[in-house]
């Protein structure tokens, strides 16, 4: 005899239900408080696909909490150092800018990078 999970599942609660010598108005309450229970129970979201390492790290390192904890540090360091890089980047109207001020300039390149040169430039300004 070969049953699938909703035939078993009825069997189940025939005999259940049949072992039971409840008074109706205990029934009654029994079956109210199963629905409140089903009403109150979440239903299934889709989540963010990224959800299964933090499985497989909780798996891995035994605690889920602190895995995802180290998770969030992770993250939070990779944003800084995003930030980090994406300031140090000079943007292209810097690039022109420089570029503009060394072709229109009366200086040769070489001028500019002479490291007496920049220092003469910071005493000059002042």
């Amino acid at each position: 005899m070969n049953m699938n999970e909703p035939e078993f599942g009825l069997k189940i609660k025939q005999q259940l239900d049949q072992s039971l010598d409840l008074k109706p108005a205990e029934l009654d309450r029994l079956r109210a408080a199963r629905e409140r229970a089903l009403k109150r129970q979440r239903i299934a979201e889709p989540v963010f696909g990224l959800v299964w390492v933090d499985a497989v790290m909780g798996r891995m390192s035994g605690n889920p909490a602190s895995t995802g904890i180290a998770l969030a540090g992770a993250a939070l360091i990779m944003a800084l150092v995003g930030i980090q890089y994406w300031q140090q980047t000079p943007t292209v109207e810097e690039i022109e800018e420089i570029d503009a001020a060394l072709l229109t300039s009366e200086l040769p390149i070489n001028a500019y990078l002479d490291k007496s040169f920049d220092s003469w430039l910071k005493r000059s300004q002042h």
